[in-house]
């Protein structure tokens, strides 16, 4: 399934995912309840945890990847 990334790092980006998480680059993406339509597709948005991504010091050594 496509999903909508939406801020962070990755913001607008359509992606592959399932689940409760989608992980883009080094930076973890929650689902939320919010669709959004892109291209005639209804997509299910997942937002950026901004306390799980490389830039702020975090990654794989606190299972945020």
């Amino acid at each position: 399934m496509r999903v909508l990334l939406r801020h962070g790092p990755g913001d607008g980006q359509v992606v592959d995912g399932r689940g409760e998480t989608v992980v883009w680059g080094a930076c973890l993406y929650e689902r939320t309840g919010d669709r959004e339509e892109r291209h005639g597709h209804t997509l299910i948005v997942f937002r950026h945890r901004p306390d799980c991504c490389e830039p702020y010091g975090r990654g794989g050594e606190d299972r945020c990847e």
